[in-house]
């Protein structure tokens, strides 16, 4: 599956700017009318417009003319992607491909040289000619017969050169990447946020530029994604690190308490000031003040708000003269507050104030590829507990929405330490039941052959007799007995369904 066309650009802006990248491309179009494209792990990178392939041959800009000449030489660059050379296309072009590895042995893509012919192994230029046609209009024979005549050759003497031309490219590009990684650190994610799924690290790449900056930062995403620690990520880095850091849920406050916690009060402002509160914003003077769930707020706080991030006054609570404070403003919500916007619930002008660059955490079901590192971060800060995870548990985890995020996982895994005890490694039985259940063992608590099957110590048949006769319990709940209706649920006869019965005991 390829990463979000946004991330791949992201990541195509990066490498296409290299200067070893520029220069195989050009010399590999200008000296053999060969094209360079770059893919990622799993298939052609694409660029934000939504275009993913670009074609020198005159052969492969006719195919790509064709949707199923797309389709096919998309195909072929994901093949590309995960294998090796001499590569053939979908026409039988030849392909050279070197890999672009990462500082930890991955394999981040490939630079391909593409869309020529190789002498005397090429199709020969009639059946190249009818096998363009034959991808469909807007193709005519003669534009065919023409491509197939202009064809590049890259024979055997020239291939020396082309994979020197791709190896430098890919040299360059691990060297970049890897010192991008240096940069933000061993771990595989920024400033101990974990991840190297693509949607966090289009968020890994926008967060130094923010912590640089001085400006209102924006942070959005669902419960549990992880948006106070961004904004304690920022403030960390950024040039306020040494001022204080405060943080504020909006959404946990009456209208009047929240006004008072963030802008203070005099004294005998109202019943039980019996002393001057500076407020939260004169608490975080210099520093950084955090406000999660900013799209709760009230309209007549919103409007005291823009006017801080205004010119950074503010007016306590029974006072006749602002106060001032230089404060960094992050602020934080789960909802959609362009519909807010839109439904007169938040405050156009301060909506513009705070959507400057803003964060999008992605939920967790989203970056599936990093619940198992999350898993093994989480491991990793506390002590006890079993070492690993089975297999069967990992599947689990991995097919799970996670509704909570972050903070879910992170409260599994820590239940771990309760559920698991001295187990060598932590089984389906040892997660939370709905967890359990999305993994489709939903029904192993109290089951042992099925958990031992689970585990990979009992046989398929004893695997398959378990589960089946648990399939078969819950079902025979679920239909109160009543067998006609299992049978049919279950697609088998009524005569297979009281065998089993009979079998497992269950008459």
């Amino acid at each position: 599956m390829l990463p979000p066309a946004m991330t791949d650009a992201a990541i195509l802006e990066r490498w296409e700017a290299l200067r070893g990248v520029r220069v195989a491309r050009a010399i590999l179009e200008e000296a053999w009318g060969a094209s360079l494209v770059l893919t990622g792990a799993e298939g052609p990178l694409a660029h934000q417009r939504g275009g993913v392939l670009r074609a020198a041959s005159p052969v492969c800009r006719t195919a790509l003319f064709t949707r199923e000449g797309f389709a096919r030489c998309d195909a072929f660059y994901r093949r590309a992607a995960g294998a090796g050379d001499p590569l053939r296309c979908h026409l039988g072009l030849g392909a050279l491909a070197e890999p672009v590895h990462g500082s930890d042995g991955r394999v981040l893509g490939r630079v391909v040289a593409s869309g020529f012919g190789e002498g005397p192994e090429t199709p020969a230029r009639p059946e190249l000619a009818r096998a363009l046609c034959d991808l469909g209009p807007p193709v005519e024979p003669a534009e065919a017969t023409d491509a197939v005549r202009r064809l590049p050759i890259v024979d055997a003497r020239m291939r020396r050169p082309v994979r020197a031309l791709l190896r430098a490219a890919a040299a360059e590009i691990a060297a970049h990447e890897a010192d991008r990684r240096a940069r933000r650190g061993d771990a595989p994610g920024l400033w101990g946020m974990v991840g190297r799924s693509p949607q966090m690290e289009a968020v890994f790449e926008l967060l130094p530029r923010l912590a640089e900056s001085d400006a209102t930062a924006l942070v959005l995403g669902e419960s549990g994604t992880g948006k106070e620690l961004v904004a304690r990520a920022l403030h960390e880095h950024g040039r306020r690190s040494e001022a204080p850091f405060v943080a504020q849920n909006c959404a946990a406050m009456t209208d009047e308490l929240l006004e008072s916690t963030l802008f203070g009060h005099v004294r005998g402002a109202f019943s039980g000031a019996v002393q001057r509160s500076e407020g939260l914003f004169g608490a975080a003077d210099g520093g950084t003040l955090f406000l999660d769930e900013v799209g709760d707020m009230s309209p007549a706080l919103q409007v005291k708000l823009l006017r801080v991030l205004q010119d950074g006054s503010y007016l306590p609570v029974g006072a006749t003269s602002p106060r001032r404070a230089d404060v960094r403003v992050v602020a934080a919500t789960h909802k959609d507050l362009t519909a807010a916007v839109r439904d007169g619930r938040f405050r156009q002008d301060l909506y513009y104030r705070l959507h400057v660059l803003p964060v999008e955490l992605p939920p967790l079901r989203d970056r599936v590829g990093d619940v198992r590192l999350l898993v093994e971060h989480f491991l990793a800060e506390r002590e006890g507990g079993p070492p690993r995870v089975s297999d069967a548990a990992w599947e689990c985890l991995e097919r799970y929405r996670w509704p909570g995020n972050v903070r879910e996982l992170r409260a599994e895994v820590m239940r771990w330490q309760l559920t698991a005890g001295d187990a060598p490694e932590v089984g389906p039985e040892h997660l939370g039941a709905a967890i359990r259940e999305a993994g489709g063992y939903a029904s192993l608590a109290g089951n042992s052959a099925a958990l031992a099957a689970a585990r990979g110590e009992a046989t398929l048949a004893e695997a398959v007799e378990s589960l089946e006769r648990a399939i078969i319990e819950r079902g025979l709940e679920r239909t109160g007995g009543n067998r006609t209706q299992l049978a049919r649920e279950l697609d088998i006869s009524r005569t297979t369904l009281a065998d089993r019965l009979k079998r497992y005991g269950l008459e």
